[in-house]
C-alpha cells in the first residue's frame, strides 16, 4: 500500500460522492464521504489509516491536515466542469434551506453579508465560491503529493488514481460505479 491516507479535495458538487461510492469497492482502503464533518478538535481528524475521505470542507482545515498527516498522504484535486459546478451550487443556493449549506456559510458568514443577495448576484456568488475554493486547493497542493481527477474525462484520470494507489478489489465494479452519477441535484 503506497499511501496511508487519501484526502479528496473539491469545492463540492464535483463528484465527491461518486468518488467515494466507487472507492468503497476497494479492499485495500476504506472510504467515506464527510464522515467526521460534525466533529470538533482531534475527533475532526480521527481518520483511520488506509482510508479515503472526501469532504469539501477539508479545504478550510488544510493547516491541521498538513500537521496531522505529514507523511504518506495523497491529495486528490477533484475537478468538474466549472460552469456545471457553479450551476449546481446556484441551484442549491436558490432551492435549499439546509442550515449547514456551505453556500449559506460562504454567502453570509465568510463574506459577512447579513442580508439577502439579489437574485441577479447569486450565480456570481456561486462562481466566486467555486473559484475561491479551487484557488485554495491549488495553492495548498502546490508542494504536496497530489493527483487531479476529472469527473468528466470518461474515467481516464480515475484509472490513473487507481494505478497510483495500487487499488485492489473488484476493479470492474470500482470503474463502473465511477461512471454512474451519485448525489445529483
Amino acid at each position: 500500500m503506497r499511501f496511508k491516507n487519501i484526502f479528496v479535495l473539491s469545492p463540492g458538487r464535483s463528484g465527491s460522492k461518486t468518488f467515494i461510492e466507487a472507492s468503497s469497492h476497494l479492499t485495500n482502503y476504506s472510504a467515506a464521504h464527510e464522515s467526521l464533518s460534525a466533529h470538533l478538535g482531534d475527533k475532526r481528524f480521527d481518520y483511520p489509516a488506509h482510508h479515503i475521505e472526501a469532504d469539501n470542507r477539508l479545504i478550510w482545515f488544510t493547516g491541521d491536515l498538513a500537521k496531522r498527516f505529514p507523511d504518506d498522504v495523497l491529495y486528490v484535486n477533484l475537478i468538474r466542469d466549472f460552469d456545471a459546478t457553479v450551476d449546481s451550487f446556484h441551484h442549491r443556493l436558490q432551492n435549499s434551506s439546509y442550515r449547514a449549506s456551505i453556500m449559506n456559510a460562504f454567502a453570509h458568514g465568510i463574506l459577512m453579508k447579513p442580508g439577502d443577495w439579489r437574485a441577479d448576484q447569486e450565480r456570481d456568488l456561486a462562481a466566486f465560491y467555486v473559484e475561491t475554493v479551487q484557488s485554495n486547493i491549488e495553492f495548498f497542493l502546490k508542494y504536496r503529493t497530489h493527483l487531479t481527477v476529472h469527473l468528466e474525462d470518461g474515467g481516464e484520470s480515475f484509472n490513473e488514481f487507481l494505478q497510483l494507489i495500487k487499488g485492489e478489489g473488484d476493479m470492474d465494479k470500482v470503474r463502473s460505479t465511477w461512471l454512474e452519477v451519485h448525489n445529483a441535484r
